[in-house]
């Protein structure tokens, strides 16, 4: 199994600028956060406001990204579509550029059969010959797959991991200790939980900010430093919760903006945040300056 699926990854936003993508932002944030420890980064995936970007876009960012970055750091690209047909094609044509893998949602709002979802992913993965990691978010896609679907998908070694989001800690606890995948958990509120029962990383949109904390609370719980790792984890629920607080990626947006990162642009019918969140995240950036 390809041991670069672990870590703390960030599914970087995207950068516009009156209605175009920045390519110069977006090259100095990925920088910015490759600088910071990450293993690497996540284009065009929900944070990414992917379901708005077009094929083209996401060919052109993998480029730009791979022009801004050292050699090897790992680029992951999400996709996602409710027909495996064009899903399937999309996926062949970014080959193209070689990412290190595909981020791939069940198909939303369709609800398939369980061997519908199987062979979804079988037909994605064929097509590509690409490492694949399954984006599992049921309350976003509708549709649960279940264990002994993954176990069945795992056994094809280009299926090497999972983005786990909304899962209970029975469901992760599974998913750690009766698949073979890599389990990366994309609730970040569930962060330090499950790091701690095993999980392997983290996809974490919320590592936009101060992404070296979070490096160190993975390698604190690797080296089995619990009350070290919780020491950290703790305090920083309280930024999560706030960069939560309104539809993702726009509260992210305000503060990357607040810094200087990007401008605060997103695409509809994504809006930007409001004043009074941006306030909040400001105000508990001051009282975690010292952690």
């Amino acid at each position: 199994m390809d041991q670069q699926f672990e870590g703390i990854w960030v599914p970087i936003v995207t950068p516009f600028s009156q209605g175009k993508i920045n390519h110069e932002a977006l090259g100095k944030l990925a920088q910015h956060l490759v600088s910071k420890g990450v293993r690497g980064l996540i284009l065009a995936a929900t944070t990414g406001e992917g379901a708005f970007l077009s094929l083209d876009e996401r060919l052109q960012m993998t480029e730009s990204l791979r022009s801004a970055l050292p050699k090897g750091v790992p680029l992951v690209i999400g996709l996602n579509g409710m027909d495996t047909a064009s899903t399937a094609a999309q996926a062949k044509t970014l080959k193209a550029v070689n990412p290190a893998g595909l981020l791939i949602t069940a198909p939303p709002y369709v609800r398939p059969a369980q061997d519908g979802l199987k062979r979804h992913f079988e037909a994605i993965v064929e097509a590509a010959d690409l490492p694949l990691i399954i984006y599992d978010i049921p309350y976003r896609t509708g549709v649960d797959i279940a264990i002994e679907t993954l176990q069945e998908l795992a056994a094809d070694p280009r299926i090497v991991g999972i983005k786990s989001c909304g899962a209970t800690v029975d469901r992760l606890m599974r998913l750690v200790h009766e698949t073979p995948l890599r389990v990366l958990i994309g609730e970040d509120t569930q962060f330090f939980a499950a790091l701690a029962i095993g999980a392997h990383g983290a996809i974490a949109a919320s590592a936009h900010y101060r992404p070296e904390l979070w490096v160190r609370i993975h390698e604190l719980i690797q080296h089995e430093e619990l009350k070290a790792a919780r020491e950290l984890a703790v305090p920083l629920q309280s930024m999560i919760r706030a960069l939560f607080a309104e539809p993702n990626p726009a509260p992210i947006k305000a503060w990357l903006a607040n810094v200087g990162m990007l401008d605060n642009e997103l695409r509809l019918p994504f809006v930007p945040a409001s004043a009074k969140t941006l306030a909040r995240i400001l105000s508990i950036a001051n009282r975690l300056n010292e952690l």
